[in-house]
């Protein structure tokens, strides 16, 4: 009787701490730190794109993809943006088996046209082509 009790008081301290970890505030700002991937799209482009590669590292996908379609918006020439854009829509690399259909036709069209966007240095025309063979059968 006693184990029963201290079980099921330990289960409820648990389960009462796991939603606490949901609920917090965030601070004024993004906080992702610092990151800087040379390109050769605009001056103004670079900054998005820079942000959405912070982005993309924090996890933020979709926030990325945002940041990735802004760069392509101030610069149509940026051709490296969809290689984010493709990257991102891998989402988490850790779940590589874990993509459905639509996902990986989003992926694959992005860095097609990332390719088709002639990318202007041979250093973005091999992140673009990496980024393909992700989403290759």
């Amino acid at each position: 009787m006693f184990t029963r009790r201290v079980f099921a008081g330990c289960a409820i301290a648990l389960l009462a701490a796991s939603g606490g970890g949901q609920e917090h505030q965030h601070g004024k700002g993004e906080k992702l730190g610092a990151v800087h991937f040379a390109t050769s799209c605009s001056a103004e482009a670079q900054k998005e794109f820079d942000r959405a590669v912070a982005l993309l590292h924090s996890f933020q996908f979709n926030h990325a993809i945002q940041g990735l379609n802004a760069a392509l918006k101030i610069d149509r020439t940026c051709g490296i943006a969809h290689w984010g854009i493709a990257l991102s829509q891998w989402s988490n690399p850790f779940a590589a088996g874990m993509k459905d259909n639509s996902q990986l036709q989003a992926g694959r069209e992005s860095a097609e046209r990332g390719k088709a966007a002639g990318a202007k240095t041979e250093r973005e025309r091999a992140y673009i082509a990496a980024v393909a063979s992700l989403y290759s059968n």
